[in-house]
């Protein structure tokens, strides 16, 4: 059950940034640009982590882009984001892998532009 409402949780947290994304105007390329920004800052990431992710949200941005304009096919959400899920965690470390979650949970709770306090 907790694998599922995690799983909710990030698809809604891709969707909610998807939408914001292009409500602001921004092209795919700047949306992956702005994620790979967000987590470097936040996470903390290595070139090597970075250099690792960059493709996989450059495949979750598109299939995102791709899914809404083929209509909102949640299985499939969910299977593109637990995958996603699935391989972070053999990219982050336990602490950055936190952090993340913590980070869609804000972007869920429609926190774009806050950022944690250090």
């Amino acid at each position: 059950m907790k694998t599922l409402k995690k799983t909710f949780y990030v698809l809604a947290t891709l969707l909610a940034v998807n939408f914001a994304s292009n409500a602001q105007g921004f092209s795919p390329e700047q949306m992956v640009q702005q994620r790979m920004a967000r987590m470097e800052s936040e996470l903390k990431l290595s070139k090597e982590q970075s250099n690792k992710i960059f493709p996989l949200v450059e495949a979750s941005v598109t299939k995102m882009m791709e899914m809404r304009e083929n209509g909102m096919d949640m299985e499939k959400m969910r299977s593109s984001n637990q995958a996603m899920m699935d391989s972070l965690k053999t990219i982050l470390t336990e602490e950055q892998m936190k952090k993340y979650q913590e980070m869609q949970e804000r972007m869920r709770q429609g926190g774009f532009g806050q950022r944690p306090q250090n």
